[in-house]
């Protein structure tokens, strides 16, 4: 049985991490998983933790990595967020050279090197997968990054022939609609609306993109429905907190309350360092014409 099927032991973690309910991720117990894919569930687990800003905690515990490839990647990931780039960078280029076939090497390694601005060099790790729908949806992400629409919907076409009703295609699939815009607005609105009615896929970040739908269709009182559901379920997640800023501006709104809780819950969020930046040019220019204002 294919262990991410409807049925498989992952499918359930697998779900989880990639709808950002890393909170969740960490509850799910590890003691139920059999040999075979116990190694992948830890690997959830400690990206989880990474999400969550426990990297520290995840390199005390890969002190020893097994000789798993996978968990050396994951290493790898905690090493750079935690600030040990040059190691983390060592680290998973070693890995790809002698296991770049691992499914978790390709993409664990290729965001670290997408974040560090080695663009090419993490899709050029990402190309040696097959049939890895995480690569597929990172390739998605880096490609839309880069505005190039066509080979994003490349690859989510290619994906959607063997990747079935996946939430590794849906997803990408939404992202790219988004992307597209006009009546794909519509189609991204209807994938979210139905994985949120799914209780495995029903979060706020499911909840944030059927939002963001709404928006660009115009229906902010419908956007702002699908924002509220998504802080009663998380209401300190960073992504809820800026989607919330967003509508409430345009709903004229009082936003102080989401902007504060950012403020103290992720102060290096780089929509605050955005928004620091446009209210600094906004004073230089200000202060430019204040000598041409009467009195």
């Amino acid at each position: 049985m294919d262990p991410f099927s409807d049925a498989g032991e992952l499918f359930t973690i697998h779900n989880l991490f990639y709808q950002g309910a890393y909170k969740d991720v960490i509850q799910q117990p590890l003691s139920g998983y059999s040999d075979t894919t116990v190694i992948q569930a830890r690997i959830y687990y400690y990206r989880a933790q990474i999400a969550l800003g426990n990297e520290d905690e995840v390199i005390a515990e890969l002190a020893d990595t097994e000789g798993d490839a996978g968990l050396a990647a994951v290493k790898a990931l905690a090493l750079y967020k935690s600030g040990s780039k040059v190691e983390a960078l060592d680290l998973i280029q070693e890995l790809a050279d002698i296991a770049g076939d691992d499914g978790n090497v390709q993409v664990l390694g290729a965001t670290i090197l997408y974040l560090e601005g080695k663009v090419e060099d993490a899709l050029l790790l990402l190309s040696k997968h097959e049939a890895n729908l995480a690569a597929v949806s990172l390739i998605v992400q880096i490609r839309l990054q880069q505005n190039q629409l066509d080979l994003a919907v490349k690859e989510v076409q290619m994906a959607k022939k063997w990747g079935q009703d996946n939430l590794l295609v849906n997803l990408p699939e939404a992202w790219v609609c988004l992307q597209k815009g006009g009546d794909k607005y519509q189609d991204a609105f209807y994938i979210y609306e139905e994985l949120s009615q799914i209780p495995s896929s029903s979060n706020a970040r499911t909840l944030i993109g059927q939002a963001i739908a709404d928006i660009q269709l115009g229906r902010l009182p419908e956007a702002e429905d699908a924002i509220n559901a998504a802080l009663e379920k998380d209401a300190t997640n960073p992504d809820v907190l800026v989607n919330a800023i967003v509508l409430y501006t345009l709903l004229g709104k009082d936003y102080s309350e989401f902007l504060s809780t950012l403020e103290s819950t992720d102060p290096s969020s780089s929509f605050l360092q955005d928004l620091q930046a446009k209210r600094d040019s906004f004073d230089e220019y200000a202060a430019q014409y204040s000598a041409l204002v009467i009195e």
